[in-house]
């Protein structure tokens, strides 16, 4: 009787330890998610939606990650407010994610709001502003990582490519005037300035050089001054796609008859889907420059799954980038073999290589961004045609040559 008493007993112990693990092992695996679903990026912040979406539901689908089911919240941070970025990270903090991942959320409080925290934390800012605070206290803000370049990298982009251009293209620039616009955002003034800078050492001349508050409806006054100046580069670097699709609208109306010698230059915008659809065929000749959308032989495969899901085509960058973030976070937490052991996890994800869609991503040891490079996190020139983006350079991106735009002087 007494081992019989015995054996009940440590078989209860069994079930009760077993029961406790099997809840445990059920118990999901959070990602919050801070996203620009509403305001001026909102076509962008759907794409990272999307492409965290079918994350968890292809991840799920294969068994989880370690065999726990991945849940995510999102939280909307409208037009990138500071107040909005704050109040979402304490929710989602609050609601136990055990990861935070976005395309971008960047308001300049980003690394300060969620490196406050233990959770790894992954985003594409391409912020100077969210690195640099990860360069100057490396131990406080060890959780936070951007998996794009810096801002500062297409100032130096610009200046190595831009003036290559229009031999290129065939065409012989008028003089050396330059024309920058520049909304006045961090994000866009920094590599503007850097350019500026850079350009006038070459022996360029800067003859307009614009800061401007977003939601500029009417570009008149600019466009008279571009007239006077009559430059051979207008370079435009201004993240809201309304008001970036206003000015080519408004240009082309100008400039469209007469003609101008002029080459037109943005930074990143162009790639916001939204972008498109409001300039319409104004954007033809339109060159611009943002991350690879097609990178390596994942992508193909990528697309595929995407438009299985979807019924249409994955657009802009964060269609692919996010998805990188997200698959950079859980390779990590697979090496780590554990989910809430952050530093080693954020140790993987700063040591390790990873081969991405959009990119093959490699941690500058120093403020933990992605090394910019063209077999690395590539920065692409394309310029649109017939309502589409064509890839023009570096050379292991090309599919069609630069031609000159419909509103140049014949």
């Amino acid at each position: 009787m007494k081992r019989s008493s015995i054996l009940i007993t440590m078989l209860i112990g069994l079930l009760i330890c077993f029961s406790a693990g099997a809840v445990f092992a059920e118990k999901p695996i959070i990602v919050g998610s801070p996203l620009p679903l509403t305001g001026p990026y909102a076509s962008d912040g759907e794409q990272m939606k999307m492409a965290l979406e079918m994350a968890v539901e292809e991840y799920n689908a294969a068994g989880g990650l370690l065999g726990r089911k991945i849940e995510i919240k999102f939280g909307d941070v409208g037009g990138l407010e500071a107040e909005k970025i704050k109040a979402v990270g304490e929710r989602l903090i609050g609601a136990g994610a055990n990861a935070i991942i976005t395309g971008y959320d960047d308001g300049g409080v980003d690394t300060k709001v969620f490196g406050q925290y233990d959770v790894p934390y992954l985003h594409g800012n391409a912020m100077t502003l969210c690195t640099a605070p990860v360069a100057k206290e490396p131990e406080k803000y060890w959780n936070c990582f951007q998996y794009t370049y810096n801002d500062i990298a297409y100032g130096i982009n610009a200046i190595n490519n831009l003036f290559t251009v229009p031999e290129k293209m065939g065409w012989t620039p008028p003089n050396k005037k330059i024309v920058i616009i520049k909304v006045d955002y961090a994000y866009n003034v920094m590599p503007a300035d850097l350019f500026a800078k850079r350009a006038k050492k070459l022996g360029y001349e800067v003859v307009v050089d614009e800061t401007v508050p977003f939601g500029v409806a009417e570009w008149g006054p600019i466009l008279s001054r571009i007239e006077s100046k009559q430059p051979a580069y207008v370079t435009f670097w201004h993240l809201d796609p309304t008001d970036a699709a206003r000015f080519i609208k408004q240009f082309v109306d100008r400039f469209g008859t007469d003609g101008i010698n002029s080459l037109v230059w943005m930074q990143y915008t162009p790639s916001i889907p939204e972008f498109l659809e409001l300039a319409g065929k104004s954007a033809d000749g339109l060159i611009w420059v943002a991350g690879a959308r097609e990178f390596g032989d994942k992508y193909e495969n990528y697309r595929k799954r995407w438009i299985a899901r979807f019924k249409k085509e994955p657009a802009g960058l964060y269609s692919l980038a996010t998805r990188d973030g997200f698959d950079i976070w859980a390779n990590a937490v697979k090496r780590a073999e554990c989910v809430d052991c952050y530093r080693e996890i954020a140790r993987e994800i700063r040591e390790a290589v990873h081969e991405g869609i959009a990119a093959m991503y490699v941690f500058n040891p120093i403020d933990q961004s992605a090394i910019q490079g063209e077999h690395l996190m590539p920065l692409v020139w394309n310029q649109i045609w017939d309502g589409k983006h064509i890839q023009m350079e570096p050379k292991s991106f090309k599919k069609g040559n630069y031609r000159k735009p419909p509103w140049m002087k014949k």
